[in-house]
């Protein structure tokens, strides 16, 4: 469901969608509620008013009929020790000796339901001194009213029920579409912000940078070398940092599959070149990269699944020892899934945080002053962007392992 000419990437296309049909869903179940009470209480009311009914013909039946009289649905039966007066065609079964046997005995005047041959009555027996009259209903033509009814009731409620989730669909595309809307606002704005401060902090970096070489090549003779020099690697490791943040907000704004950007590759090769690129940023740790089968090729951007391979290599340096030691996977998991698994034997994640980790800048669970940036939520917006799932494993102290999965190609 659209609910815009300009769409939002398709995991914020995916949770606009679901609301949007929940609150269809929530509509069409609240009209099915409320047609089912008004369904049950006229299936009620017509009920009673037929059970006074058969009532009021039984008892008139009694108090003012003649046995010999045929009375359309109405059956009088007068028994006087074993002469048995009743109209000239009776209903099979009747009349009803057991009935008659309480009311001999005597027993009050009760208004019984029985079923002979398929056919449903109302009976009613009191007795007269030495005489028993007995008075009975036929009730078809007072169920067939109420199968009528019933089957009414859920043509009226199937209907109703279409008819609200449509009615519901176009209101959740009206309420859901002004979130959209400031989604997309917001996205463009992030998107404007990062593009402007990466200018100038680009160039505050690449000044760092050359003010700390020209420090080194030119210390001062005063005896502060070591302390300024301190500062400025600070300075060009905070200008880095800022840096990496707004390549992360730029790539969040534009987070999207676009299928003119969409490629066959192999997710191991693209792994392996990730790898080569990082290779300066792992010093003394040892990375190996493990393939199971050939040609594990997938279809998507390239360059946001690289940015992904990327971040989680960078959370595992980040997590590591200088001497650790991170490990990538790349195999077949069943048909038509590719599976990217990346583990390090670093400081690891409280188990309760694996969900946490994902979400952007949240803070962790567990005692001390964790918290998660948006590189791993990134991330997982590109792994679902591209059809997949994403899942981390880890416990403190004994490393950690992202495992992520994607659609291959056929």
């Amino acid at each position: 469901m659209n609910l815009r000419r300009s769409a939002p990437p398709a995991p914020e296309q995916r949770l606009l969608t679901r609301a949007a049909a929940a609150l269809a869903c929530r509509i069409a179940a609240g009209f099915l509620a409320a047609l089912a009470l008004l369904g049950f209480c006229a299936y009620r009311v017509v009920l009673d008013e037929q059970r006074t009914q058969a009532r009021d013909q039984l008892t008139a039946a009694l108090r003012f009929g003649h046995p010999t009289e045929a009375t359309p649905c109405v059956w009088l039966f007068e028994l006087d020790g074993t002469t048995v007066l009743h109209p000239p065609q009776i209903p099979a079964g009747f009349p009803w000796k057991s009935a008659v046997s309480q009311a001999a005995d005597g027993a009050p005047a009760i208004q019984t339901h029985v079923t002979v041959t398929g056919t449903d009555y109302d009976v009613m027996t009191v007795r007269h001194g030495g005489t028993v009259r007995q008075a009975v209903f036929d009730t078809w033509y007072q169920q067939a009213d109420l199968d009528h009814l019933v089957r009414a009731l859920v043509l009226v409620g199937l209907l109703g029920v279409a008819l609200a989730t449509i009615v519901g669909a176009l209101l959740g595309r009206r309420s859901i579409a002004p979130l959209g809307d400031a989604l997309d606002r917001q996205r463009r704005f992030v998107a404007d912000a990062s593009h402007e401060l990466r200018t100038p902090l680009t160039r505050l970096h690449t000044r760092a940078q050359m003010l700390l070489r020209w420090h080194r090549e030119h210390p001062p003779s005063d005896g502060g070398s070591d302390r300024l020099t301190s500062e400025l690697t600070a300075m060009v490791q905070s200008a880095a940092e800022l840096n990496d943040v707004v390549e992360d907000l730029l790539m969040s704004a534009g987070m999207r599959t676009d299928p003119a950007r969409c490629e066959e590759f192999d997710l191991a090769t693209l792994a392996a070149e990730v790898i080569e690129a990082e290779r300066p940023r792992l010093g003394a740790r040892v990375v190996a990269l493990n393939t199971v089968g050939e040609l594990l090729m997938i279809r998507g951007a390239r360059s946001p699944v690289r940015r992904m391979i990327a971040t989680l290599i960078d959370n595992a340096v980040s997590h590591t020892e200088p001497t650790g030691r991170i490990e990538l996977s790349v195999r077949q998991a069943g048909r038509g899934i590719v599976e990217l698994e990346v583990t390090d034997d670093g400081t690891g994640f409280d188990p309760a945080d694996r969900e946490r980790i994902f979400e952007r800048f949240a803070q962790s669970g567990s005692p001390g002053p964790h918290h998660f940036g948006l590189g791993l939520a990134l991330a997982r917006e590109i792994v679902a962007d591209h059809g997949g799932t994403i899942r981390a494993v880890g416990r403190p102290g004994a490393g950690a392992t992202f495992t992520v999965r994607l659609p291959a190609t056929a």
